[in-house]
């Protein structure tokens, strides 16, 4: 079942949902969630697959602690970026889904392989669906929340483009044509640089750490096994490859705005009609003019011999 623990978050179906939250800009957050409950009711009747039960959970639990009780739910191993405040009416489509996994809830039970974890893992879902099923429940009214942090391939797109995805630069262009094509590796190439940057950063704030405690005279974090030498070394390569993405991607941003400005944003003819236009030799012979024969000259007669 891939389960560490009993919270909503520990489990492998789990991370991928609190991947999916850090992933998704606040307006596709809703949308998502609808389409994962929907599917979870829309199922069946019996006992949900076990990872699209644990997903259900997973995204339920974010949302009742967003309700006036929900301060104490365990979201360990959850999002890492702070979640925007959600409608409201998603809870009674969270409560609906957990529905589904409590009506089978002995079956999920019995996967555990300590029974009482199990129960554990219960309790935890049970009291998630009290949350969104009271009334008091209801959201507080929405304090600002910091603004998800935008990395370089992203902050590129933004600057450049004015868009906040490389799937809004799909959206301008038509299917084949070679500025989609140019829009698909941006894309690819923006996420590779924002990865690496948030690599960076992440390595860069535990040997700021490290610093930080020594310091406050806390000689004994410098001397843990070479920590800080070996963090010198991977973020030197860390930035390397930092600086060879993101060439890589101006590169192509380049190459984007020329395919764009020379005109050349259309679809390419089909491979067939290319085809029957150069073995159709009408088409041929409508396409290019037969050579011109030059007229005969008195010096290009010659007497036969008799």
């Amino acid at each position: 079942m891939g389960s560490w623990d009993t919270g909503p978050f520990h489990n492998d179906a789990a991370v991928g949902i609190a991947e999916h939250f850090d992933s998704l800009f606040p307006a596709e957050l809703p949308p998502w969630l609808h389409r994962l409950f929907d599917v979870a009711v829309a199922m069946p009747e019996g006992p949900l697959d076990t990872d699209m039960a644990q997903e259900v959970v997973a995204a339920a639990a974010v949302i009742a602690s967003q309700c006036t009780d929900g301060s104490d739910v365990n979201l360990n191993s959850g999002p890492r970026e702070p979640v925007p405040p959600l409608p409201t009416d998603l809870r009674p489509k969270a409560s609906t889904a957990l529905d589904r996994v409590l009506a089978h809830a002995d079956a999920e039970v019995d996967r555990w392989y300590v029974r009482e974890r199990g129960e554990q893992w219960l309790g935890n879902v049970q009291r998630i669906r009290l949350i969104l099923a009271d009334p008091a429940s209801a959201p507080e009214p929405a304090a600002p929340r910091p603004q998800r942090r935008v990395f370089a391939g992203q902050q590129l797109l933004r600057d450049r483009f004015g868009v906040e995805d490389a799937l809004d630069l799909h959206t301008r262009h038509p299917q084949g044509s070679p500025a989609h094509a140019l829009a698909d590796l941006l894309e690819r190439q923006s996420y590779e640089v924002d990865t690496l940057d948030r690599e960076l950063r992440a390595m860069a704030a535990r040997a700021g750490e490290m610093l930080a405690q020594v310091a406050e005279g806390k000689h004994g974090a410098v001397q843990t096994n070479g920590i800080l030498r070996f963090t010198g070394v991977e973020l030197e390569t860390l930035g390397a490859r930092f600086a060879l993405a993101n060439r890589d991607l101006q590169e192509l941003a380049n190459r984007y705005e020329y395919a764009v400005a020379s005109g050349t944003d259309h679809a390419a003819a089909p491979r067939s009609a290319a085809a029957r236009t150069r073995t159709t030799p009408s088409a041929a012979a409508e396409a290019e003019p037969p050579p011109a024969v030059a007229a005969p000259t008195a010096s290009s007669h010659r007497t036969p011999r008799p």
